[in-house]
């Protein structure tokens, strides 16, 4: 017989007294841009930034500026609706501009390098109401200028377009509403060819400059390989050819001097084309599948540059950015940034500034003591993305033996039950956490409440209207499992987060302390994470965004809601809060959770290494034999006389000894564990004066 168990030590408190705030004046505090709170940022960790990118985006058009070496990008599409904004990429952030004129929106437009005339050309496209448009525009760095040329194509989207160096023009080839034609642009005005041979019409092909033979190379849907050299077009006969593909990127790669191939049709293939065959090549990392994206060569930084796209199973407005260097793709930024935890123990930053960029999701990698986040600045933080510290979903897919991960400073989900046929057992494992959900243990559908995973609770179980400690939430119990399905697994809790600054906390964006949701397994469902915490604090925290620390993931005012708090001079935060926040003056000492403390320090005469992780993979303890232990809880900062309450989670139950009170720092329990793996959580409630 072998029993282990895991250790995780929390303490939560109850306030007993009530705060009282009172409201101020407008006119009476916004003389001073400066007012008396401090965060207690040192600075030392400077400003905190993540890489601003331009919203997700289908059929944009992009292309290298080489006279000021830097990519730009204009348009596309996002849900029927055709962009205007100019970016521009040099290597680092991609940066919005704003210039004095600019085209009106459109998507399935073509821009080209205008290297004779140092200005980026751009045609086409379509809008939703005019239609497919041919109206022609240049870009000189600064603004956008209207060309008018005597004569041009005719209206279209989604045609091909190159810039000819060897004959200093831009090419124009096919598309909706331009069948076989091919079109040049001399810098002033378009003159359309009449080649003896030309590609089938095509709507969904690519085509790029290549420099080393000067020629275009046309390839796309009808899986053909086409080339141009002024005059006529040729059918080339290559022995390997990619596969007949819509909506593929096709540019010069300078690292190589071939043209290179990507995606198209949702395909995930690399491909070169070095004049005369077609090469797949076999990257270590490669972007997922994806069509309507955009592929540029920026020659300053040697590196291909994709953006956007409509990539299937993962985003159809896809925000990535992705960086070819010759051999390999690296993914340099895309909607989901990760702020590391790992190698800060206490959770604690100090910042100067914090900024999120609109469009970005800031998530988090935990570190080993599964601290809540604390982000302290000494200036302005600004909040125009998101920043999810939220559970994660109880969904069937996740792996075997791997649970919904709570959010950080959040508990894990109850793992659902393994099919009977494989584990001689139906039950599901408990949620992790002070509240977390009693698993399902028996496969009957009536009644449903022995079937089913218990949400994780969090209002009336834990944690006060302080947020002192700032704690997370539970995980959801797991579902049974039947003969042929495992169970479903329960949610995640919501994760915790302070965000103090001595200055301004403007939210446009979202912060979202979510519990994990859940969804049907055919056996069984898993119950819903609990929400987790968000605190704000700082001089006045105003915008029109929003705050979320509810449970699950369908907004429903009976799921197990966590906790928000706002505490600022000045509160005109206008979006909405779910569940409702709880507001107050920020408090003086910027309390992060150190006024008191437990800790398990041995399980059955082990003694427990601090701080314990709770990882059931690597427990903290193991020691032979189920039946009695002896478990002893340290207690600092916490009144002798304090009931202390142990919660003993197993494969498929709960264990809640008799409470113990505190005599000189520590309490001591003694009952019975059954064989296997599980976690030991001590909390308690007691009133600070």
């Amino acid at each position: 017989m072998k029993s282990t168990m895991n250790i995780t030590s929390r303490i939560a408190f109850r306030w007993l007294f009530a705060l009282m705030t009172a409201a101020l004046p407008g006119a009476a505090i916004a003389i001073d841009p400066d007012l008396p709170f401090s965060s207690g940022s040192t600075g030392a960790d400077g400003p905190l930034t993540f890489r601003a990118i331009p919203s997700g985006r289908t059929s944009l058009g992009m292309a290298y500026d080489a006279a000021r070496q830097e990519v730009v990008l204009f348009g596309g599409w996002i849900n029927n609706v055709g962009q205007a904004d100019t970016w521009v990429w040099r290597g680092g952030n991609w940066i919005r501009l704003f210039p004095p004129v600019s085209p009106p929106d459109r998507w399935s437009h073509k821009m080209v390098y205008d290297a004779a005339r140092q200005e980026i050309v751009m045609f086409g496209g379509t809008r939703p109401i005019t239609g497919r448009l041919n109206d022609t525009w240049t870009w000189n760095g600064t603004t956008w200028t209207q060309k008018t040329p005597a004569s041009s194509p005719s209206p279209r989207d989604e045609f091909c377009m190159a810039y000819d160096a060897a004959r200093q023009q831009v090419v124009i080839f096919g598309g909706n509403g331009g069948s076989d034609e091919t079109w040049l642009w001399d810098g002033s005005n378009w003159t359309q060819a009449n080649p003896a041979k030309k590609p089938p019409g095509t709507a969904s092909s690519a085509m790029a400059y290549d420099s080393a033979r000067q020629e275009c190379v046309l390839f796309g849907n009808h899986g053909q390989t086409w080339t141009w050299n002024g005059q006529t077009w040729t059918l080339e006969t290559p022995l390997n050819e990619p596969a007949g593909r819509n909506f593929p990127t096709l540019i010069n790669d300078g690292s190589s001097n071939t043209i290179l191939l990507f995606s198209g049709s949702n395909r995930q293939d690399t491909w070169t084309w070095n004049g005369s065959e077609w090469r797949q090549l076999s990257p270590a990392n490669s972007p997922g599948g994806r069509q309507y994206h955009a592929v540029v060569y920026d020659a300053a930084r040697q590196r291909g540059v994709m953006f956007g796209g409509d990539i299937p199973g993962v985003d159809s407005l896809g925000a990535e950015t992705w960086l070819w260097n010759g051999t390999n793709w690296e993914l340099w930024s895309n909607k989901t940034q990760f702020f590391d935890m790992k190698a800060r123990a206490s959770g604690i930053w100090n910042f100067t500034t914090i900024e999120i960029p609109s469009g970005v999701t800031v998530k988090f990698t935990k570190n080993s003591g599964n601290t809540p986040v604390r982000w302290l600045a000494t200036g302005d933080v600004t909040i125009n993305g998101a920043i999810d510290v939220g559970g994660e979903f109880g969904g069937v897919a996740l792996l075997p033996g791997i649970p919904a991960r709570g959010g950080p400073g959040g508990f894990d989900g109850g793992r659902g039950g393994i099919l009977f046929r494989s584990s001689a057992s139906f039950a599901g494992q408990p949620g992790q956490g002070p509240g977390g959900g009693a698993p399902g243990t028996a496969p009957q559908t009536n009644p449903q409440n022995l079937r089913d995973g218990k949400d994780g609770a969090f209002n009336g179980n834990y944690g006060n209207a302080f947020l002192q400690p700032l704690d997370g939430g539970s995980g959801g119990g797991g579902g049974t499992s039947n003969d042929d399905w495992n169970g479903g697994n329960g949610g995640g809790g919501g994760g915790a987060i302070l965000i103090s600054s001595s200055r301004d906390i403007a939210v446009s964006g979202v912060v979202r302390a979510n519990g994990g949701h859940i969804e049907f397994s055919n056996a069984s469902l898993g119950g819903r994470g609990s929400g987790g915490a968000i605190l704000l604090r700082a001089d006045r925290v105003s915008g029109p965004g929003s705050l979320e620390a509810y449970g699950g993931q369908n907004n429903n005012p009976n799921n197990p809601n966590g906790r928000i708090r706002v505490e600022a001079y000045v509160r005109s935060l206008t979006g909405g809060q779910i569940p409702e926040e709880v507001v107050g003056l920020p408090a003086a000492n910027g309390e992060l959770n150190q006024v008191g403390t437990l800790r398990i320090v041995s399980v059955k005469g082990v003694n427990v290494v601090s701080p314990p992780t709770g990882n059931q993979n690597t427990p903290d303890v193991v020691f032979s034999d189920a039946g009695p232990v002896q478990i002893v809880v340290q207690g600092s900062g916490v009144p002798n006389g304090t009931a202390v309450n142990l919660r003993i989670t197993t494969a498929s139950s709960v264990i809640e000894p008799t409470p113990q009170n505190l005599v000189n720092g520590t309490a001591t329990f003694n009952t019975t564990v059954p064989k296997g793996i599980g976690t030991l959580q001590a909390t308690a409630k007691f009133a600070q004066p």
